[in-house]
């Protein structure tokens, strides 16, 4: 009986020597969300032209009467989840526009801060150039997020919900 004890006692000192030698990945706490964070199976990080895609290259469904959208991917596509600043006027003044807007996000509640990420310049097919703030969202299983965004950009203020869902090939 004593040996059976023993056993055990060892046993149990060696799981919690080695739990304590694996590598945490911290989540993100009331604190903002920084590049690297993870919550649950997904990892906020900045990305560049090779990886980016918005939620204008998803398929996405409008959810009832306010600013609400459902947009799906695929995991391992890395999206930029940011909403774009652009020139409607094409009058050159996007660096004006982007120094004097307006910006708060959320992810699941959560404050990201966009200031971590940076920015990121992309030529859309439409309305040239955009700006986005650098927030990407990366998926390691099948789930969904909610992005919030609101603010201001040249005097109009916007507001969107989308709930990003991530699905197996």
């Amino acid at each position: 009986m004593k040996t059976l004890a023993y056993l055990m006692i060892l046993c149990t000192l060696c799981a919690v020597f080695l739990s304590g030698c694996a590598k945490v990945i911290p989540e993100p706490t009331d604190e903002a969300i920084n590049p690297g964070d993870k919550i649950g199976d997904f990892i906020i990080i900045t990305g560049d032209d090779s990886v980016f895609a918005n939620s204008e290259d998803l398929p996405c469904r409008k959810q009832g009467e306010e600013e609400r959208y459902v947009c799906e991917s695929l995991i391992g596509k890395a999206i930029n989840v940011s909403m774009g600043v652009y020139d409607d006027q094409y009058t050159g003044k996007l660096d004006e526009l982007w120094s004097k807007h307006t910006y708060e996000m959320t992810i699941n509640n959560l404050p990201v801060d966009l200031q971590a990420f940076g920015s990121i310049d992309r030529q859309h097919p439409t309305v040239g150039m955009m700006r986005h703030w650098n927030v990407v969202i990366g998926a390691e299983k099948p789930g969904e997020l909610i992005v919030h965004s609101k603010g201001i950009v040249d005097g109009d203020p916007f507001e969107d919900t989308t709930t990003y869902v991530f699905v197996t090939p």
